[in-house]
């Protein structure tokens, strides 16, 4: 006798109703603007892998559901031009976002990643994949480093790819993965199979107060990106805010030569001695609008930075001064014979606009048929960056030679969408869920607010 299928049974326990309420072309009133050639109204179809689609803290939920209830950004609430068909959610409970949405507009919820990928049938029946392996019940290693499986599970991806012979965009999101060995197993296999890859962070896409793009071929010579919390969990978030900002320098990206992850006396050493420049840090913070007033060294309890010696000469760091910053990310630098700075502005809850932006990049990746915004490489290179200054720290701040970071890259051809705004402004800052699917989506509100 066939055993019960315990997913299809968790299904049937959490289905809201037969309603579909899936988007159409000209939801909200909106017109489809299919960016497939000859192809009106037709949206690539997506599989969305994740660990787990929770509460409106959750990256698949601030990534997927703009995907259903449309796109909030400044210049109002766009369509998606993408379809996501498939569900597969590694952890998931009875009062998750995902399983509702799943159930709302009819989609799947498949038992393994392959099926996913084929719909249950014999081939991939998908144009591309939205991978979102952050949060979930996960345990750290020796190092204090979530281990997220998200090697594991990009793996089971590849695989599927490679037995079909049958290559399709993969976008990842945050870093490849906690540990640099398999981050860069990640980022070969993609290249052995053919697979357009995209991952990163929201931060490189959001606002910036005064907007900033240094110039290609820029002249910088020193920059440091501030932001709070732990190394593990944001400081990958900093690194992709410094590292969007520095790969548009003379020459392009090099790579990097050696990584020292420090904290508490060892950081205000490092701005004494000039390894990191305290003009630099307080021409940062001094953008950050809800920073907290007073002298850095009395308000920080316990900051933690990385020191970053790139192979052409460049010196940058990453600080964590939570106290400080309150809640705020920014970035300075020494470019083009002056200093200049700049805040990284995130939209509130409960609408977290700036994944919205973050989202509108992983479509134009997806409609583009697998041409990311940037090299994949600036991603290698900060998920290597973060795991190193970490493993730095571990060894009590002893620097850490990194030849594997010859990492080389250019952003001269730049797709990326940015907000076009300094702070967010119209939908960005509207209501969520937007007007129309207030009360079939309620449950957003209220999981949301119940964190």
């Amino acid at each position: 006798m066939e055993k019960p299928n315990k997913r299809r049974l968790f299904l049937k326990k959490t289905a809201l109703g037969t309603t579909s309420i899936a988007l159409a072309p000209g939801f909200l009133g909106l017109k489809a603007k299919s960016k497939l050639a000859g192809l009106p109204n037709i949206r690539p179809k997506v599989a969305f892998i994740t660990t787990t689609y929770s509460s409106g803290s959750s990256h698949s939920d601030v990534i997927g559901t703009k995907l259903f209830l449309g796109i909030p950004t400044d210049k109002g609430l766009e369509e998606p031009q993408i379809e996501v068909v498939s569900f597969w959610i590694d952890q998931m409970a009875p009062d998750h976002t995902g399983p509702k949405i799943a159930a709302l507009n009819h989609l799947p919820i498949f038992d393994t990643i392959e099926q996913a990928m084929t719909l249950g049938g014999k081939e991939i029946a998908v144009d591309a994949v939205i991978y979102v392996g952050e949060h979930g019940e996960y345990p750290y290693n020796r190092l204090g480093q979530k281990m997220y499986p998200r090697m594991n599970h990009l793996e089971q991806i590849f695989r599927v790819i490679d037995a079909h012979n049958h290559p399709i965009p993969v976008f990842s999101d945050k870093h490849l993965s906690y540990n640099w060995l398999d981050c860069k197993w990640i980022y070969d296999r993609a290249k052995e199979l053919n697979v357009p890859m995209m991952a990163g962070s929201t931060l490189a896409y959001c606002w910036r107060d005064p907007i900033l793009h240094h110039p290609i071929g820029s002249q910088i010579t020193e920059a440091v990106g501030i932001g709070y919390a732990s190394l593990d969990a944001y400081g990958h978030h900093v690194l992709e805010l410094l590292q969007c900002m520095v790969e548009r320098r003379n020459g392009g990206e090099t790579g990097v030569a050696s990584v020292q992850g420090l904290e508490g006396d060892q950081v205000w050493k490092a701005l004494d001695d000039g390894r990191i420049s305290e003009e630099l840090v307080k021409a940062a913070c001094d953008k950050i609008q809800n920073r907290t007033e007073g002298a850095m060294r009395e308000i920080v309890k316990h900051p933690k930075a990385i020191l970053i010696r790139y192979n052409d000469g460049l010196k940058a760091a990453i600080l964590m001064l939570d106290e400080l910053v309150n809640n705020g990310w920014a970035y300075a630098a020494k470019a083009n014979g002056e200093t200049v700075a700049t805040e990284f502005v995130l939209s509130k809850g409960p609408i977290f606009a700036h994944f919205s932006y973050l989202t509108l990049n992983i479509q134009g990746f997806i409609t583009r048929g697998g041409v990311p915004p940037v090299p994949i490489e600036r991603n290698l290179l900060t998920s290597g960056l973060i795991d190193m200054g970490i493993r730095s720290l571990n060894k009590g701040g002893r620097p850490i030679d990194t030849p594997f970071l010859n990492i080389n890259y250019s952003v001269k051809d730049d797709f990326a969408i940015y907000p076009p705004n300094p702070r967010p402004i119209g939908a960005s800052i509207g209501t969520w869920p937007p007007a129309g699917f207030e009360e079939k989506y309620d449950f957003i509100i209220q999981e949301r607010y119940r964190q």
